[in-house]
């Protein structure tokens, strides 16, 4: 099963993303790869922050995905 948010890296650019967005993985043909797969956003975060700690790459991610989850879990 393949997750709603992916984790994307750019090796050469040094750059990371988490995107739900399914048009991010057209990245793919500019040199991205995914890396990371899950349903849960802040795992995929979570995921991607570290990535981006140990190899001292740019962390990207949409703000209104973020909200979307906050949101969520201010009503949960």
């Amino acid at each position: 099963m393949t997750g709603r948010y992916k984790v994307l890296v750019n090796r050469k650019m040094g750059r990371i993303l988490v995107s739900g967005k399914p048009e991010d993985l057209a990245l793919i043909e500019e040199g991205w790869r995914v890396v990371y797969e899950d349903n849960d956003w802040r795992n995929a975060f979570e995921y991607a922050r570290n990535y981006a700690d140990k190899h001292d790459y740019v962390l990207e991610w949409y703000l209104e995905e973020e909200k979307e989850v906050l949101k969520d879990a201010l009503i949960n």
